[in-house]
């Protein structure tokens, strides 16, 4: 992949440290010996960044930190390869457990840091400080206590208005907000896009009535990843498919940060929208094949783009 036309950054407002353990199974009131785990890094910004970091590719993360246990996060950060700007605020990073069994994944989301007006004020002149006119930003993921929609979509505005692309990945949001950010690309799954918009996701004219409508409020690109079938791209040229390969599963946790990190890398290096769809399909498939959230290698992505097939061009 050829180098972005623009910078790329990325802004996370409620970091996670994400820790998975690998059980033989739940049973209760029993001690449960943990096979192996790691930790690393987690939230939608970090993750993105992560896997830009594959590509050669720098995406500096802004990101929210908590005093608390700031560093080591910060060093999980670094050890993927990711290069954090820390906005300190008092408490504690969320700290989420994946429990891997027999029986499937089980996930512990647990609470972080609280957000204070003057927290906000500090953040706001450092992302005028070090977001570039010009730059592709990665914004999304959970909001922190503290910060409202209203307020998340008030920042992504002012940095619009300053000539910064966004790029979108919330459910935090709703069409007013999206109206307000008028992001370049919004990527949400299907559970995600019936939560932002309301309406049911259930069949593939319900997705594409309910993408049809975040266009219409200001989404220039919808990108919709609907897990092991692929993903669906809506822009101004119309809809396009694109057909996963099948792939064991080990993981999907960051599977979509994932493909949206290399979809947005590939529309910003010159990739058709054809070209971009299919190389995200086959990152968030090549995720899928590691444990936790670590990105998927290049040429892991190569070997599986030769199996996503592209559904005929819809107007």
């Amino acid at each position: 992949m050829d180098s972005p036309k623009l910078p790329m950054m990325a802004l996370s407002l409620c970091p996670a440290i994400d820790t998975t353990l690998y059980l033989d199974g739940l049973r209760p009131v029993q001690e449960l010996p943990v096979r192996e785990e790691h930790s690393e890094a987690g939230g939608k910004g970090p993750n993105v960044a992560a896997a830009l970091a594959r590509l050669g590719i720098d995406c500096p993360c802004i990101a929210l930190t908590g005093e608390e246990n700031a560093a080591a996060f910060l060093r999980l950060a670094r050890e993927a390869g990711v290069r954090c700007l820390p906005v300190p605020v008092a408490g504690r990073i969320r700290e989420n457990l994946s429990l891997e069994t027999p029986a499937g994944q089980f996930r512990v989301m647990r609470r972080g840091f609280s957000v204070g007006e003057e927290d906000l004020e500090r953040l706001g002149e450092v992302l005028r400080r070090v977001v570039p006119p010009g730059a592709f930003l990665f914004a999304g993921g959970k909001l922190p206590d503290g910060i409202a929609p209203g307020r998340f979509a008030a920042l992504c505005e002012a940095l619009r208005d300053r000539g910064v692309q966004i790029g979108l990945d919330t459910a935090m949001v709703t069409p007013a907000e999206v109206r307000r950010i008028r992001p370049v690309v919004m990527k949400p799954n299907r559970l995600e896009l019936g939560a932002i918009t309301g309406l049911p996701v259930e069949t593939r004219d319900q997705v594409l009535s309910a993408a049809a409508l975040l266009r219409e409020n200001g989404a220039q690109s919808v990108l919709v990843s609907l897990d092991a079938a692929g993903a669906l791209l809506m822009d101004a040229e119309g809809c396009l498919e694109a057909r996963a390969p099948s792939v064991e599963v080990r993981s999907s946790v960051g599977a979509g940060d994932a493909m949206f990190a290399w979809f947005c890398a590939a529309r910003l290096s010159g990739a058709s929208r054809e070209e971009a769809l299919r190389q995200a399909v086959a990152a968030g498939s090549a995720a899928c094949r590691r444990y936790g959230t670590r990105p998927p290698e290049p040429c892991d992505v190569a070997e599986l783009l030769p199996q996503v097939t592209l559904a005929a061009p819809m107007a």
